[in-house]
Formats: structure tokens, sequence, C-alpha cells
């Protein structure tokens, strides 16, 4: 009985001797937040001292961490982006052979596809400048009858899936596939025309595929040698992707189901060879930017593409890619907003120190790191 008094009693002296030392602390910071403002460099110190103290105990709570750990994390990913940073390969620096003589392996074919004969005015061109620039290579264009009855005479188990399909675009990205898995050669899309002869950057790859500017690869340039195991693997996954829980728009849907986030996907768990041409080199640019210059000695010019777009890829792209900081800032506003409901100005005033730490940091990353 004693012994079980005696631990009350320092258990209630450890609490009290911890409220004496809380008490203290915010006495403390409550007497530097009083005291008048000194001047010189111990003046600024103690300025930044407190202001630090305070965020510190601000961030006690678990919804103070969630309201920073956007503008933090935005502001951390771009400082190691700076950090990381290497200069860009220039045509002239990239170098796509891996024996002395280079021996192009790519057969001499350029494959593009249209959903019907007759070009857009933009694109019109597009096949003559391929024929200028390669004289030697074989042109051949394909539409979407010429697409459909190749799938169903060589491909006959895909058929049911390719027809299942609910955008023609993702017809117009699996069929590319099987093409160069049978044919081989340089696939482009019609938004892409030569400046000049591409033989110097394919070098002697069996298989090349081009890194885009904003995150992962892209399928709208690729080459490969006739039965290719990367352009097998591809072919053989589309059937798995055509259906996913994550599927929740039409942009999203077709990126990952057929176009480029589902070729970088299969990607990573591919071991094979494979020659990664810098954005830099095959001249593309981020799809924020509203030109797309020809590089120095680049091989390649972008004309205006997105045919197939649709409201939710201006959603995706231009506002949450392109305009980050500022979704994320309004993020941001509706967490608290949400969170503290009709205490957002007493929660806000109360939190000084971390209010104006979130908004630095988004402020800071959008001028910087953008």
């Amino acid at each position: 009985m004693a012994t079980k008094c005696t631990k009350t009693k320092i258990n209630q002296t450890d609490m009290r001797r911890d409220g004496v030392i809380e008490s203290r602390v915010e006495e403390g910071l409550e007497e530097m937040m009083k005291s008048p403002k000194s001047k010189g460099p111990q003046g600024v110190q103690s300025r930044f001292f407190s202001f630090v103290m305070r965020l510190t105990t601000q961030l006690r709570t678990p919804f103070a961490w969630v309201v920073i750990a956007i503008p933090l994390y935005l502001f951390v990913t771009g400082l190691w982006g700076v950090l990381t940073w290497e200069p860009a390969v220039t045509p002239a620096m990239f170098d796509s052979c891996t024996t002395a003589d280079c021996e192009l392996k790519i057969p001499k074919i350029i494959h593009q596809t249209y959903k019907t004969k007759q070009l857009p005015k933009e694109w019109a061109s597009t096949p003559m400048l391929w024929n200028e620039t390669h004289p030697e290579w074989s042109y051949q264009y394909w539409d979407d009858d010429r697409n459909r009855n190749f799938i169903k005479k060589n491909f006959p188990w895909f058929l049911e899936q390719f027809d299942a399909y609910p955008n023609g675009i993702q017809r117009a990205d699996s069929v590319r596939y099987f093409i160069l898995l049978t044919y081989g050669g340089v696939y482009a899309d019609m938004d892409i025309t030569p400046v000049r002869n591409i033989e110097p950057m394919l070098g002697d790859a069996e298989l090349v595929m081009p890194v885009t500017p904003n995150i992962g690869l892209t399928n709208a340039f690729m080459a490969a040698v006739p039965g290719n195991a990367f352009m097998k693997l591809l072919t053989e996954s589309l059937t798995s992707y055509a259906n996913r829980w994550y599927h929740i728009s039409r942009h999203w849907q077709i990126i990952t189901s057929t176009g480029p986030a589902f070729v970088w996907h299969v990607a990573s768990t591919y071991k094979g060879p494979m020659l990664r041409i810098p954005a830099s080199v095959w001249g593309k640019c981020k799809i924020c930017d509203k030109a797309c210059p020809v590089v120095p000695g680049g091989y390649l010019k972008h004309l205006h593409g997105d045919s197939w777009h649709s409201w939710d890829s201006y959603l995706f792209n231009y506002v949450i890619f392109c305009h980050q900081y500022i979704m994320f800032a309004l993020l941001t506003t509706v967490i608290v907003l949400v969170g503290q409901k009709q205490n957002t100005r007493a929660w806000a005033a109360a939190n000084m120190e971390l209010v104006i730490t979130a908004f630095f940091l988004l402020i800071f990353s959008a001028m910087f790191f953008s």
C-alpha cells in the first residue's frame, strides 16, 4: 500500500514538474515576443530563434503536419532537382554506337498511322518530309482499316481486345507495337517531322525508346528490329492493362492502358538492352512549353499534336502538371478551411509561423524550382 502511494506521489510530482517546465517555456516565448526588437545580428538571431521555437510548438499536432506536408514536399523535391542537375546532352554529344563500325540494325522502314487516308492540313506534308530526308527508306502509311486487317490476319488472339477499346487512340497506340514487332523499323507520330536523316541517332541499337522531359518514356517515337523482346512484351501485356481500377478518366485510361505510362511501366520490368534517347537529343519539349523549337543539330521537329485530347487531358496536363504550385497552394488552403471550419481565422492567427512557413515554401518553390 505504501509503495503504491509512493508511486502515485512520484507520478504527480513528475506531472507537476513537466507542467512547470512547459509553462516556463511558453512564458519564455511570450517574453521574447513582448520584448523590444534589438538591432544588429544578435537581434536577428533572437527573432529567428523565437520564430523557430513558436513554429516547433505549432508542429505538435498531426493537422499542422498535414498543412506543411505539401509545401515541404515541393521544396525538398525541387531542391533535390537543383542539386542533382546535369547539363542537357546535345545531339552532337550523344553517342548511340556500341561498336566501332556502328552498323545500322534497325530496318529502313518508317511507319506512321492516322485514322483515315486523308491527313489534316497541319500534318499533310509529314509523309513527304520523311521521304525527302530518307530516300533509301520505305514509308508505310497505316489507317484504321489497314490496322484492323493487320491485327485480324496476324494476331487474331488480340482482335477481340483491339475492337473492345473504347477510344480510337488506344487502337492506334496498341497496333504500333505489333507493327514494330512484325516488321521492325521506326514508328513516329504524325506531328513528328524529320529535319535530317535520323540514322546517326539510331546508331547500332536494336531497340530505341525516347525519354520525355515530362516523366518517363513515350511511345510517340520508337525503333526496333523485328521480333524485339521488348515489343513482344508490350503486345503480351496489353490485355492485362486494358481494364484497371485506376482508369478513372478518359485521359488516364488511355495513357495507362496503351499509351506512354503503360510503356514506361512495362519498361521498368524489362532487363534487355535499350537505347534511351534524351529529350534534348530527339528535341521533345516539356508539355508546358508554348513552343518547341528545333535544337541545334537536332533530328526532329515537333508540330502541334494532342489530337486525341479532351477536357480531362487539359486538366491533367496544363492544370495539374504545369501549374502544380497553384494547385497545391489551393489544396493546402482547402485543407485548412475544411479542417478548421469556422475557426479558420483564429487558427491562422494562432499558427502564424506555420502559415508563413508553408506560404514561403510554396512561393520559393514556384519561383526557383518550377
